[in-house]
């Protein structure tokens, strides 16, 4: 991303400011009707990828050439249309009117605008998806077997990239973009510039920092919370990463350990409400789930993903003998409690949220608590110049989220068309004949491949739209599917072959990607049981009211997870032998069952083990 001075930062800076007191108004006063409200939002943040994001590398120190300007006021073109004519383009019938040729000509813009903006502004992967699905469209007719779909006219496919409100550049993605995901983020940017990540990196240093390994406590604790209103892994990687990193490097942990930790840290920030990823907003749309049902669902299952990366970071510190490099931790209950107001907007968030509003409007509020606050908070306090440079950075998030979901349209638009969905979701049935554990595995690999260099929204829209049905049919509730499709988005992040998560940290790390990811993996792997729980402990994500269940599956996933983190480190109090690191794996992994006295079983013998193992080092020491 360019860091863009003179007359360039100026326009930014208004354009932001302009971009941003829009969509808040929208957010507390009513959205416009879709089709305006959608082509104001891409209007208004596609031609910022072209001016902040250059061609390649190469160009990211040099301010925007004439074609990047060209491009950006190219982009203006195909939304002003809709804007100037949406009345008429409401009147008129899909499938029947046909297409004008200034329809046909910016139709054609749209979408190699947007392909290009996803090269920019997302990665080279992605936009090579978008374009290899497209596509398809057009040579599925000639594919035999099940791939094959009836062919489709070029001036279609343009009908419903362009002027389909459901699917393409202004489809539903879109939508949710507009109406709910922008305003969270210029929610986010603003608790990012007025000194929020201060008060969780504080706060995690007094809560983790005098233990054993503390830095990298410190890094699972802070990733959390800062992740929980950034929504963006990487975005997370760069905001503790720069403060833990070093530290974890001073204390003994190679780099490729300081990074991975760093990775699967900020990883699963994106899984905490209140604000989580993109991703939870379209999930509450596809679901028609309320997105405060969205937040009760996920928060058991976000918890116990951390106390799994905890646990796999304890046991490492422990098995290398680490200590905690108290000299550079040096923070006192009181400058914490100083900062505690911080947490105001996040209550005013929630309250509401859940006295009813919608997460715009919450968001909104949120919002303005935030800026009344950082104008009486006595350290950091607001300026104009820090209040647009977190417009700024908004509207370059959102700038990527546009391109992210304008990209993931035209996709799900051939997916829908095209008749993949089914395609897709039958042979996924065929070949784990009709078992559900093994359909769900195919399920996982499917997220963890298609997420390879795609963003987690992207991937789990993608997923979930040709696999979600197929675990459907086999009797697993709706809500629960996207959930654990959703999971397995994110956790592609940190998985190779391109785990973007893993090699931004890699790369704030000075390690080498590969094996920075690799480690990911590894201290992830403890939390890569948790969506399977999802789907045989329905409980765990409240899908079941009674008390006992709730308890017995959150209870027995949590050991499932520090288990399994003992079984693959080698240690827990002690060292462990392989036979026994063997035995706890499997009984880790059996808890998953859905049978109750297996899983309670299970639950028995690793509570017994623990125990056992604490007394026995007792003795020792």
């Amino acid at each position: 991303m360019r860091e863009l001075k003179g007359k360039t930062a100026i326009l930014l800076s208004v354009w932001g400011t302009i971009t941003v007191i829009l969509h808040l108004y929208t957010a507390i006063y009513g959205v416009f009707e879709p089709r305006l409200q959608r082509s104001i939002h891409v209007l208004l943040l596609l031609p910022v990828v072209f001016i902040i994001y250059p061609v390649n590398k190469e160009k990211v120190d040099k301010p925007p050439s004439i074609i990047d300007w060209l491009l950006a006021l190219l982009a203006l073109l195909p939304s002003l249309y809709i804007i100037f004519n949406r009345e008429e383009l409401n009147l008129r019938i899909e499938q029947v009117t046909p297409l004008t040729s200034s329809q046909l000509i910016l139709g054609i813009i749209a979408i190699l605008l947007v392909i290009e903006a996803c090269r920019r502004a997302v990665s080279v992967s992605f936009s090579s998806v978008v374009t290899i699905i497209l596509a398809f469209m057009f040579i599925s007719p000639y594919l035999p077997g099940p791939f094959s779909s009836r062919p489709i006219d070029v001036s279609r496919v343009i009908e419903i990239m362009y002027l389909s409100t459901s699917d393409g550049v202004y489809g539903f993605l879109t939508g949710i973009s507009s109406n709910i995901i922008f305003i969270f983020i210029i929610f986010a940017a603003i608790m990012v510039y007025s000194g929020v990540g201060d008060f969780f990196m504080d706060f995690s240093i007094l809560v983790a920092g005098k233990y054993r390994g503390g830095p990298a406590k410190i890094t699972v604790f802070s990733s959390g919370l800062f992740g929980s209103i950034s929504g963006s892994s990487v975005s997370d990687i760069y905001a503790t990463g720069s403060f833990s990193v070093p530290l974890m490097k001073k204390i003994g942990y190679p780099a490729r350990k300081a990074g991975a930790i760093e990775a699967v840290s900020s990883a699963g920030g994106p899984l905490l409400p209140p604000v989580m990823g993109a991703g939870a907003f379209i999930m509450a749309e596809m679901t028609a789930t309320p997105y405060t049902d969205i937040i009760k669902i996920a928060i058991i299952g976000a918890i116990i993903y951390y106390i799994g990366v905890i646990s796999m970071v304890h046991y490492e510190a422990v098995k290398m003998g680490l200590k905690s490099s108290k000299e550079e931790l040096k923070v006192t209950s009181k400058q914490v409690l100083k900062q505690t107001p911080y947490i105001l907007p996040f209550i005013v968030l929630l309250y509401f949220l859940f006295g009813g509003s919608s997460p715009a409007n919450s968001a909104a509020y949120a919002f303005i608590a935030m800026i009344v606050l950082w104008l009486i908070m006595p350290t950091n306090r607001m300026t104009l110049k820090k209040l647009i440079a977190g417009f700024k950075y908004a509207i370059s998030m959102g700038a990527v989220i546009v391109s992210a979901l304008t990209g993931a349209g035209i996709i799900v638009a051939v997916i829908n068309q095209t008749g993949l969905a089914l395609t897709i979701g039958n042979i996924i049935t065929k070949v784990s004949g009709d078992q559900l554990w093994l359909a769900l595995i195919l399920v996982m690999i499917t997220t963890l491949i298609l997420g390879a260099g795609i963003p987690t929204t992207a991937a789990y829209v993608i997923t979930a739209t040709i696999s979600a049905s197929a675990l459907s049919s086999m009797g697993v509730g709706v809500v629960t599917v996207h959930l654990f499709i959703f999971y397995f988005a994110i956790l592609a992040d940190i998985t190779p072959p391109v785990g973007v998560t893993a090699f931004s940290a890699a790369g704030l790390a000075n390690a080498p990607p590969m094996k920075t990811a690799l480690f990911s993996v590894k201290y992830a792997f403890a939390g890569f049981i948790v969506p399977y729980f999802f789907v045989y402990h329905p409980a765990l994500i409240l899908q079941e009211t009674n008390l006992f269940s709730i308890v017995f599956s959150t209870t027995s996933a949590v050991v499932s997870v520090i288990i399994l983190a003992s079984s693959l480190m080698g240690v827990m109090f002690e060292k462990i032998n392989i036979p026994t690191r063997i035995v706890l794996g499997v009984l880790a992994l059996a808890s998953v069952s859905p049978l109750f006295y297996l899983s309670l079983v299970c639950l028995i013998i690793m509570l017994a083990f623990v125990i056992f193992n604490y007394i026995k080092y007792n003795k020792k020491t």
